[in-house]
């Protein structure tokens, strides 16, 4: 090996020891341990800290949120959803938890779902997709708007909303699709219905618009009023009454007329009820007659 190699090698060597003990490596070293420090400072602060230091770094780097595009709100308020995911003056895209934002907006009265684009450098894209009315509910003098799902989507009914089938009863808003199903079924008893009471949280009560009260089983509710159905269709117009119409008995129908106000003081002697036996309804029509015709 000649001395210029040689001297080379040392030459290499000593260079590569002062590059592992010069200055770089204490640099490094330095910029780690900051770097470290700063990572658990931040993963243990509070959440308002850890924000405003997002917010801090994300103006420097130029990604403060500027512009905020909304849609598919219309009985949401933009203040609210403004308001529930957060939004400030001066906040920047790099603090914003767009999952945390998510579910807040998700848990609103109104919205079915949400989803929340950052558009980089300085934008926001909110879309929500709302919940419909379906329904009104009432419990204890109080009358709600619910969704399909029984969802309380409003504390009041707005007018424009007064026409929507009416539910009561403890627990009807959670099986008012069933009660709504049931009467898709059975269309002219549906135009008949004024509500549908939800009778110890078991079955269904129809009350009608002339004031009779018809009352469905707990299973075959459906059968039930094709039953119904079947009478009025041979003649007994015990739906077109002041009437209870008992349907829980599957071979048998009960009908209890409702008496008039009287004119005079005196009050007059209770109606009997009558039994109808499907199997047997020869002279119904003219037995519930006899019994509408003493009711006049």
């Amino acid at each position: 090996m000649s001395k210029v190699t040689a001297t080379a090698k040392r030459l290499g060597s000593r260079a590569v020891e002062a590059r592992l003990s010069g200055r770089g490596p204490g640099r490094f070293l330095v910029l780690g341990v900051l770097g470290a420090t700063l990572v658990s400072g931040l993963y243990y602060a509070d959440p308002v800290h850890r924000q405003a230091f997002y917010n801090g770094i994300g103006r420097i780097a130029g990604f403060e949120l500027r512009t905020l595009t909304l849609s598919g709100q219309k009985e949401t308020s933009d203040s609210a959803i403004v308001a529930t995911v957060g939004i400030d003056p001066g906040m920047s895209l790099l603090g914003l938890d767009v999952t945390s934002a998510r579910e807040r907006l998700e848990a609103l009265p109104w919205v079915k779902s949400a989803t929340l684009r950052k558009v980089f450098p300085s934008g926001l894209d909110v879309a929500i997709e709302e919940a419909s009315a379906f329904a009104r509910w009432q419990l204890d003098g109080r009358e709600v708007l619910i969704s399909r799902d029984g969802v309380i989507l409003a504390d009041d009914v707005p007018a424009r909303f007064r026409a929507l089938p009416l539910v009561a009863g403890r627990g009807a808003n959670e099986v008012v699709a069933s009660a709504r199903d049931l009467l898709a079924e059975h269309p002219q008893m549906d135009a008949q219905t004024v509500a549908a009471v939800l009778v110890n949280e078991r079955r269904w009560d129809l009350r009608l618009d002339n004031g009779a009260t018809v009352k469905l089983p707990e299973e075959g509710a459906s059968a039930a009023l094709v039953r119904l159905a079947s009478l009025e269709r041979e003649g007994a117009l015990i739906a077109a009454a002041p009437a209870v119409i008992d349907l829980r008995l599957p071979d048998r129908t009960t009908v209890q007329f409702v008496p008039l106000e009287p004119k005079e003081e005196f009050l007059p002697e209770p109606l009997p009820e009558v039994a109808a036996d499907p199997g047997e309804r020869d002279g119904v029509a003219d037995i519930l007659g006899a019994l509408m015709e003493a009711q006049r």
